[in-house]
Formats: structure tokens, sequence, C-alpha cells
């Protein structure tokens, strides 16, 4: 899974200037939170909200209530078990932190091996996070050119993390998809099984790179 978080210096955490309202629990460390304005994730022990903040679900494993379900014709998938909000957390993508040397060894070991489904997500500039073996049931979330989810980089106890997010209101029983920004590694063409009515037919007509 992922690397544990190397301890935080003190004078690197951010500290946001929220205020815990008890008339209005819900309203801790929200849209107006400085820390959520930089895509940060506050640090327990640090914010002024204490445990009422609303700002540390992604390392406290907080998800959204997923179900795994089997497709046809596009293998695993995963449905919203609950309602989910425009905006909202779902779960962070995990799986193991590579470097790019390593991505491109696995993106070559990948293709010879007829691998067609995309588990490799750009991390940072030196290194990204594959999901083919292990990982979070983030990994099969699978592509739509009209999805209702995207990816998002945050900063999480000083380091950078990837999550999942709504980019709309999901009903209950709702399969979740984001574009996957597909990359293979010879620029071959992959055929995308979307089905959604602005599909571009096709992924991965990019340059290099196993990734999404």
């Amino acid at each position: 899974m992922y690397r544990k978080h190397k301890k935080q210096n003190e004078e690197d955490i951010n500290t946001c200037d929220c205020k815990y309202n008890a008339n209005d629990p819900e309203s801790a460390c929200v849209e107006s939170c400085l820390n959520v304005l930089t895509s940060t994730k506050c640090t327990p022990g640090y914010c002024p909200c204490s445990i009422y903040c609303k700002n540390q679900r992604f390392h406290k494993y907080e998800y959204t209530k997923l179900k795994l379900f089997k497709t046809e014709g596009r293998g695993w998938g995963v449905l919203a078990d609950e309602s989910i909000k425009a905006g909202q957390f779902i779960i962070k993508y995990c799986g193991e932190v590579i470097s790019w040397k390593e991505v491109k060894r696995r993106s070559q070991a990948y293709e010879n091996q007829g691998l067609k489904d995309a588990f490799v997500i750009s991390f940072n500039g030196h290194e990204s996070i594959d999901a083919a073996k292990k990982g979070s049931l983030a990994r099969f979330i699978n592509h739509s050119c009209q999805p209702n989810c995207e990816t998002r980089k945050l900063t999480v106890l000083g380091e950078i993390r990837v999550g999942i997010f709504s980019k709309q209101d999901i009903p209950v029983g709702a399969e979740l998809a984001y574009d996957y920004n597909f990359e293979w590694y010879d620029g071959a063409k992959v055929h995308c099984l979307c089905s959604a009515a602005g599909c571009s037919e096709f992924m991965g007509a990019k340059s290099r790179g196993f990734q999404h």
C-alpha cells in the first residue's frame, strides 16, 4: 500500500484559522477553510476545530460507502452505496509508490502480458502509484469520457496523495467513473468501452507511459 507518512516538522504544518461553532458543527473546516482552499488536509492535533474538523477524512480512512460489482464486458466496477454530494471525497487511490524508471519497465511488462486494465496513476514529478496488484477499491473504478468523478492531488501530513472526488451529485446505485487521461506505452490506441454519449471511442492515442 502507500508508504508511511514521514514525521512532519512542526514549523511545516499549515494551521487554518477556522473556529468551531457548536450551533453548526458541520461547518468546521469546510469550503472556506484555508487548508481546504489550498488542497491541504488539516493535521490532527493542530486544527483549531479539533475532533470536529471535516478536513481530515482522507487520513482517517473515512471513505464513502462503495460496492464492487461485475460489469458486462468491462470487468469489475464500483457503485455508490450511499448518496454522494458534488465535491465529496470518496476514497484515496492506494498502491505501490514506484519511480518513473520502474513505471517504464512495468508498462512494457504489462503490455507484453496483454494487460489491458490501467492501474498506474501519476503521483508527482518522479513517482507514480501502481495499483495493479494491491490497492483500495479505487483501482476498480472504470474510465468514462463523461465521468461523474475526478482525481485530485492533495497535501496530506506534508506529502502529496491522490484521492477520488465526485464532480456532481451521485445517487445510490450509480456507477462511479473518472477520466483516466490514459496513455499507453507505445502510443497504441485502446478501445474505450464507456458507452457515454460523448465517447471518444479510443483511449491512449497519446505519447508514452502506461498511466492515468
